[in-house]
């Protein structure tokens, strides 16, 4: 099959080497759509900023950039390819396909709502293994995320949850403790739980919120879902003041405002105003937006965050966001005012 693809010189001979070798699988095993979409991956891919496609092997960026597309089209599931079939065409590990199909999905924000990455003519075909027709959990998720109400949603996100866990079975979760994100399957999980999470936290149910991210940190040692950027502040919200401490140490060299001005909070709320005004001092140096929005000189960043860089706004609201309930009453919103005033 040929289409043209659009990538800066350099790219060209690896992206022609990476869809010669997709193009043989789709041929033999999918259709003219999957390679199709994945010309656009690539494309994608070799367009970004980083770079990332020069570096390492053709046949691990090949797998990965299928992987990705099976993800989002649950398509392991629906043409019952097994990951040692794919592992065996591309000569590589199974393990190696996850980790490469997670780095490409985690650059792109591509997750299983993705509708680009779709491929449309699998609506027709066989469900995933273990579902029937009332409840697919892909078809479920996506109602869930389609209602207006918030509460009704996390009512669906838990049956998804339940039911795939249930698909999933034990020995899986007992297998891949730490690492269950390496398979399509176990990476919706992860989806699923941090999703409820979100609308756990929306509805107010924090000690729900909180419970949910520890049990992701404890499945996913990769941390796919950037957990750790969340739950620090769950943790104050439910006055787990010692694990708060143990994330801030387990991630102290990590240079974002979310650990920073998690260490402002918890030292606010452990009653050490001194250390939070030093904490604050060095929030501010790191993200002058978080402060402008704090005290509001200027607005959040409407609507959804999905990538942001160091000292952004983005980084920022999210960051607000993350933390809202815990800095909007009076008090501490006094102590910041006449902490900022000392600080200056």
């Amino acid at each position: 099959m040929e289409y043209s693809i659009n990538v800066p010189v350099e790219f060209e001979a690896r992206a022609k080497e990476m869809l010669m070798s997709i193009d043989t699988f789709c041929n033999n095993v999918l259709n003219d759509d999957y390679y199709k979409k994945c010309v656009e991956l690539v494309e994608f891919l070799a367009n970004t900023d980083e770079n990332k496609l020069l570096r390492g092997k053709v046949n691990t960026w090949s797998a990965g950039v299928l992987h990705a597309i099976f993800f989002v089209n649950d398509t392991l599931n629906k043409k019952g390819i097994r990951m040692d079939e794919l592992a065996d065409y591309f000569k590589v590990s199974e393990g190696t396909i996850g980790t490469k199909s997670r780095e490409i999905r985690k650059l792109l924000n591509i997750d299983k709502t993705s509708k680009e990455w779709k491929i449309e003519d699998l609506s027709s075909n066989v469900e995933c293994s273990g579902c029937n027709s009332e409840n697919n959990v892909i078809d479920l998720f996506d109602n869930a995320l389609k209602l207006d109400d918030v509460e009704k949603g996390a009512s669906e996100l838990r049956k998804c949850e339940e039911l795939l866990r249930t698909q999933l079975g034990q020995d899986y979760f007992d297998k891949f403790k730490g690492q269950i994100g390496f398979s399509a399957e176990g990476d919706f999980y992860l989806t699923i739980l941090s999703t409820l999470s979100n609308y756990e936290f929306a509805l107010g149910n924090y000690d729900r919120s909180f419970n949910i991210e520890k049990e992701i940190l404890n499945l996913d040692d990769y941390d796919s879902r950037n957990v750790r950027h969340s739950i620090v502040f769950r943790a104050l919200m439910n006055k787990d003041y010692e694990f708060a401490n143990y994330i801030l140490d387990k991630y102290s060299d990590e240079d974002c405002i979310f650990f920073k001005y998690g260490r402002v909070l918890y030292y606010y709320y452990t009653n050490d105003r001194k250390n939070a005004r030093k904490a604050l001092k060095k929030a501010l140096k790191h993200n002058h937006y978080f402060i402008d929005c704090l005290v509001g000189k200027i607005n959040l960043v409407d609507g959804e965050i999905s990538s942001y860089r160091k000292g952004s706004l983005e980084e920022a609201s999210l960051c607000i966001e993350y933390s809202l309930p815990l800095w909007t009453n009076e008090k501490i919103g006094k102590w910041i005012i006449k902490a900022l005033n000392k600080i200056k």
